[in-house]
């Protein structure tokens, strides 16, 4: 067997960003960069550039079903990723995956509205699955969306009532200091990170965490320590970020 063969295969359900900045683009450079390969199944097309987004367009749910169903056929599959949905057929696909695959974790980024603030998918359609992952890795904004509720604390704890087992809420679309805070709400367990701010605005920096914390799952590594190293690996990647275009700056996934 050689080293290629020895790769997890994590499965990435995201959209597609004609730009390369976020989606299912940034899933694969991650988990390229972070020893995997990323198998893709593209929820959505979508209209965007580094400004903003102008228009989401969901793939067939059975298109999803088709495509899913002859990958679980020939591969293992180690750990899944799920960004943007776009639509309720592609959670429905999601909960089928999850179902199917009890064992394999799942990471959840909850992309509801694009970093310019264009709406991408109803909070409504992440609900059912919220119960499935192993872990849910939503922004300030996403959380209390999600929840209902305010502060990080009350949400996490919200998202736990709601079945959910492990919340990652992450501070950088928020913070007006000059460290971003994190943190990992785990039952009665809470960890927080503190990390230097860095100057710019970033797209695809959700994205590449939630693929992060997937690779190191698939890996074998415990959550937490999961956690922290993909925080790490995002963190130098942003600090490695460039400007392809007029607006946000895309991380510099591979080194």
């Amino acid at each position: 067997m050689t080293n290629q063969d020895k790769k997890p295969v994590v499965l990435c359900l995201s959209g597609h960003d004609p730009g390369g900045g976020a989606g299912i683009q940034a899933d694969i450079e991650t988990l390229t960069a972070l020893g995997c390969h990323a198998a893709s199944l593209v929820t959505c097309l979508t209209e965007q550039d580094s400004i903003r987004v102008y228009g989401v367009h969901p793939v067939p749910e059975a298109l999803l079903r088709q495509q899913a169903r002859r990958i679980l056929e020939d591969y293992r599959i180690s750990a899944i990723k799920v960004g943007l949905l776009g639509g309720s057929g592609a959670a429905r696909v999601v909960r089928h995956l999850a179902e199917t695959l009890p064992e394999v974790p799942l990471v959840l980024d909850p992309v509801l509205a694009s970093g310019g603030g264009q709406a991408m998918s109803p909070a409504d359609i992440l609900g059912p699955l919220l119960p499935l992952a192993s872990l849910i890795t939503p922004n300030r904004r996403e959380a209390r969306e999600l929840s209902g509720a305010v502060t990080p604390e009350d949400c996490a704890r919200a998202l736990g009532d709601r079945g959910c087992p492990a919340v990652l809420i992450t501070g950088a679309d928020e913070s007006e200091h000059s460290k971003v805070t994190n943190s990992l709400y785990r039952e009665k367990h809470i960890r927080h990170w503190q990390w230097p701010k860095l100057p710019g605005s970033y797209h695809g920096s959700g994205c590449t965490l939630a693929s992060a914390v997937a690779a190191g799952l698939a890996r074998g590594k415990a959550l937490e320590a999961a956690v922290d190293a993909a925080q790490h690996y995002t963190w130098n990647a942003l600090q490695r970020a460039f400007q392809p275009g007029r607006g946000q700056m895309v991380p510099g996934r591979c080194p």
